[in-house]
């Protein structure tokens, strides 16, 4: 966003409602995945650690709470909404989210405005809430002819944003004109990495990168503009709006009412966010950010006043801050479900706090869930034992012993004996559960003895695995278990999912654990046409693990070209002794081109065939002594010039202008670690896709080149046709138990 300081002419409709509006300059969904942003957003709830509980599904939403006061409602959203975790969303996906009136169809641009204005065309006076969810911004991007930022993934990222920017500014002007008070409020369900902190897209990490959202109030001469530093969350939308109707705020809602801040009054204080994934979770306070990892409870602490990039763990210089911080995350973690009353046990009674914790994932509650196999509710002790299986913190072992030798219940027995055989400890009654009648004992039964090598259980586990639904965090477990039995019955049920992007990067490293080469054919052909970062490197390292070698030449050259390469891909060339194929030298070359380290050495190569006729693009592995200050490789077909004793040097950028034209020079960052580096190759160089290639190569003598290569340049994976979707009734009322004030 332009507002936000972003270079590129990206968003003029959004900076236009920013300057008119109010601006919340640091906002935050509670989840950063659509699924869990968009339910959370319109609930005023954080869903994900309610919906682990069971609970949460039946929450009202903005569509039923303005439907009850009279309002008609409308919806517009690709069904990518229920992407994930679908049957946790199956009520509200039945219900349409409270809306009576739906377009859940993907479409953007012109389709879209032209859905919003038929149902404004039709739209009577009374008061109307429309929701419109553009899906532009995400993974396949595609570049607009009219945005034409570049070719790389970020480069078509902005061109999606420009192309719903624009979308976005004629649903607001023909809203305006349809309804000239209405009130405008633009956000969006999450960011998007590019490998800031070593990952690609969203819903993996709350770093700011993925966590970090607009949020615009726009209403012209009603709301004077201003901008608000204080942090604030997506879930503080709904009781803002509801405040403002003057609709009582239900009291299950957990955001916080904005319109203080909104009408210009002084910040109550640094404000607050919280986030979290399946493995982080993220607590804001002002320009702290404290990210904790579930599982192990390990924490970090970020001061963005001082550290915006989140590259300095400040945790070390501030305990009293991270202990504080710490202590905030647990209660707020603990206060999930507590104004629940359906869905979360027998007569509407909650789970202590520490059981919501460790149902959300958090090791650190693993001491006090023991504790709880002492209480006098069998269902808390039923569900701490359950509990205390899946967090597998050693700790816990001798109140796991306790239960299963007194506890008179025997689900809590039995619980207890998988949840020890887990943890390597003996526990009889677990190998008895491997034939047990009940399904979900024998599975876990099953899941417990293979972790520790015991393959008894392994049809049980193939079964379950081929199964649905099965949680995404237990299908992780699963392959885990088969890769530690090296299963090769499980390797065609495994394949079976390979179509799954999610899990795609997790199947290929199982199975390079397995060791079976028969998957091979399979892993190059899913290479050959992968579009996620993750999955190419995984697909890539499994494939060479399991002996892969000619069948990668292929895609690795068109990974090679592609506008966002992939990383480290030279270093697996040489792995895969497949480097000469895929424009690199020969082994034999390269021994010559190490000997002459910093001086030069001529090499002849041959680029392969293939790309999109734009060029070729040099690509070299090298590494440079952090003491060296910079370093340098320059390819070139001229002939370096000597130096003073007539040695062979790299020639400097304001001499030999005629070497430079014709070179490539390529800058080596001096780390003390290898970096693949690479650059275009200016067409003076004279190398074209499917010729050979004479060149000189030259590097500073602080530079150890370790792999060179020339690829053509290509274009990047096509994203496939989309799947058929049927679209619903466009106007469906849901359920709402109760009538419209006014019809």
């Amino acid at each position: 966003m332009g507002a936000s300081g972003h270079p590129r002419p990206t968003t003029p409709t959004t900076d236009t409602l920013a300057r008119e509006g109010v601006v919340f300059e640091s906002a935050s969904p509670a989840t950063p995945h659509t699924s869990y942003a968009i339910t959370s957003l319109l609930t005023g709830k954080y869903m994900r650690p309610l919906l682990l509980q069971g609970a949460g599904a039946d929450s009202d939403t903005w569509a039923s709470l303005l439907r009850t006061y009279g309002y008609r409602t409308a919806a517009f959203f690709p069904p990518a909404v229920f992407f994930i975790d679908t049957e946790r969303f199956a009520p509200m996906q039945d219900g349409q989210l409270g809306f009576e009136y739906v377009k859940v169809e993907f479409a953007e641009g012109e389709k879209r405005i032209r859905q919003v204005q038929h149902y404004l065309d039709g739209a009577s006076t009374t008061p109307l809430f429309v929701w419109v969810h553009l899906f532009g911004p995400h993974e396949p991007y595609v570049a607009h002819p009219e945005y034409p930022f570049g070719s790389r993934d970020i480069d078509r990222y902005d061109s999606e944003i420009a192309a719903t920017d624009a979308t976005l500014g004629t649903i607001v002007e023909r809203f305006r004109k349809a309804r000239p008070n209405g009130v405008v409020i633009v956000t969006a369900d999450h960011g998007e990495e590019f490998g800031e902190h070593g990952g690609r897209y969203h819903g993996t990490t709350v770093y700011e990168e993925q966590v970090r959202v607009p949020l615009i109030f726009s209403a012209p001469g009603t709301v004077p503009p201003r901008r608000v530093t204080e942090v604030v969350q997506s879930i503080d939308v709904l009781p803002t709006v509801l405040a403002a109707l003057a609709i009582p705020r239900p009291p299950r809602v957990r955001g916080r009412d904005l319109s203080a801040l909104i009408a210009g009054g002084a910040p109550s204080g640094p404000g607050l966010a919280h986030a979290e994934t399946d493995e982080q979770v993220l607590l804001a306070r002002g320009t702290l950010r404290l990210i904790c990892a579930r599982r192990a409870g390990a924490c970090r602490l970020y001061d963005l006043a001082r550290d915006p990039g989140q590259t300095r763990d400040a945790a070390p210089e501030r305990p009293g801050e991270l202990a504080k911080l710490r202590a905030e995350l647990r209660e707020l973690s603990a206060s999930h479900g507590q104004y629940e009353s359906r869905g979360l046990r027998a007569e509407g009674r909650g789970w202590p706090g520490a059981l919501v914790r460790a149902i959300a994932g958090d090791g650190d509650a693993a001491p006090e869930v023991a504790a709880l196999l002492d209480d006098v509710d069998l269902e808390i002790r039923r569900k701490a034992a359950e509990v205390l299986f899946d967090l597998r913190h050693p700790e816990t072992a001798s109140a796991l012993e306790l239960a299963l030798a007194r506890d008179e219940d025997p689900r809590v027995r039995q619980l207890a004996a998988l949840a020890l055989a887990r943890l390597g400890r003996e526990a009889p009654l677990a190998g008895e559960l491997l034939e047990n009648a009940d399904e979900t004992l024998r599975r876990l039964a099953a899941l417990a003895f293979a972790e520790a090598g015991d393959a008894r259980g392994e049809g049980t586990l193939i079964e379950w695995w081929r199964s649905d639904p099965v949680d995404f965090s237990r299908r992780r477990e699963l392959l885990g278990a088969f890769a530690k039995l090296r299963s090769r019955a499980a390797i065609s049920a495994l394949l079976e999912r390979l179509d799954d992007v999610r899990l795609r990067p997790h199947i290929a490293r199982a199975l390079a654990e397995i060791g079976d080469p028969a998957a091979r054919p399979v892993l190059a052909a899913a290479l050959s046409g992968e579009r996620s970062h993750e999955a190419r490197a995984a697909l890539l390292e499994a494939s060479i693990a399991l002996g892969g070698g000619p069948e990668l030449v292929a895609p690795l050259v068109r990974l090679l070209g592609v506008p966002d390469p992939l990383p480290n891909a030279l270093e697996a060339a040489v792995r895969a002794g497949i480097l000469a194929q895929v424009g690199g030298p020969s082994e034999r070359a390269f021994e010559r081109l190490a000997a002459h380290s910093g001086a030069a050495a001529r090499l002849r190569v041959t680029v392969p065939k293939g790309g999109n006729g734009a060029g070729v693009r040099a690509l070299v592995r090298a590494r440079c002594e952090p003491a060296s200050g910079s370093g340098e490789v320059l390819m070139t077909r001229a002939p370096p010039t000597q130096g003073a004793r007539g040695e062979l040097t790299v020639p400097q950028r304001d001499t030999h202008e005629s070497v430079l034209e014709h070179a490539v020079r390529l800058e080596i960052p001096c780390t003390g670690e290898a970096r693949e580096v690479h650059a275009r190759a200016p067409a003076s160089l004279g190398v074209r896709a499917g010729a050979p290639a004479e060149l000189v190569v030259v590097a500073t003598p602080s530079v150890i080149i370790e792999a060179l290569a020339l690829v053509p340049l290509a274009d990047e994976i096509p994203p496939p046709p989309p799947e058929p979707f049927a679209q619903g009734p466009e106007v469906e009322p849901a359920p709402l138990g109760r009538h419209p004030t006014s019809p």
